[in-house]
């Protein structure tokens, strides 16, 4: 691990204090039932990053980049709350167990997870390329055979091939652009609960 993704690293890290300040920022007073699943969501946040951040230290690549995915797919649930009737409604239908892609937006659509990248991907887009990404880590894929095996010698056709549980076949420059995807990820969950933490204190909210 150099120091270079080291620095990464802790960047990453920084936003602890910055989602615990939002979390204080949104209860004051009255707690509602999207300030219940916003809470669910940033403690989620919380672990991930720093599931993500040890695995990555202890040369698990593989295992870290699941948990990119994992980090996307916390924001991109919790994005359907700005595109439904009542945000409360759903909040409270997701803590009473009813799956997501059977809740209905506004236009009519079922919350999909597919429906829900499309519609982030608007506002944010990078969306739809590191989704497709990270699911390469999640489903036996390409990925897994590359960090797996490299070409030894080009002329003489060798492949070296490993089974090992550490990533000695990831650069330096994939391990900063997982961590850099951690980030803009986090940036879009700030961004959220910023923005419910403003509608709390300029609106009335039934």
């Amino acid at each position: 691990m150099t120091s270079k993704v080291e620095l990464e690293l802790e960047k990453l890290e920084n936003f602890e204090r910055v989602i615990i300040d939002l979390g204080k920022k949104m209860h004051p007073g009255n707690t509602f039932p999207l300030d219940i699943l916003a809470n669910a969501v940033m403690d989620r946040s919380l672990h991930l990053i720093f599931g993500f951040t040890s695995l990555l230290r202890n040369e698990n690549y593989i295992g870290a980049c699941h948990l990119v995915r994992c980090h996307l797919d916390n924001i991109l649930r919790f994005s359907g709350a700005w595109l439904v009737e009542n945000p409360h409604k759903f909040a409270t239908d997701i803590m009473n167990g009813i799956q997501i892609d059977k809740i209905i937006d506004r236009d009519g659509e079922n919350l999909k997870d597919w429906y829900l990248r499309n519609k982030l991907n608007l506002e944010f887009p990078w969306v739809t390329n590191v989704y497709k990404e990270t699911s390469g880590f999640i489903h036996l894929s390409k990925k897994h055979i590359f960090t797996s095996s490299k070409i030894k010698d080009v002329e003489n056709r060798t492949l070296e091939l490993r089974i090992s549980k550490s990533d000695n076949y990831v650069t330096d420059e994939s391990r900063i652009e997982a961590i850099l995807g951690m980030v803009e990820i986090t940036k879009v969950l700030c961004h959220f609960v910023e923005g419910w933490i403003w509608t709390k204190n300029n609106t009335r909210i039934k």
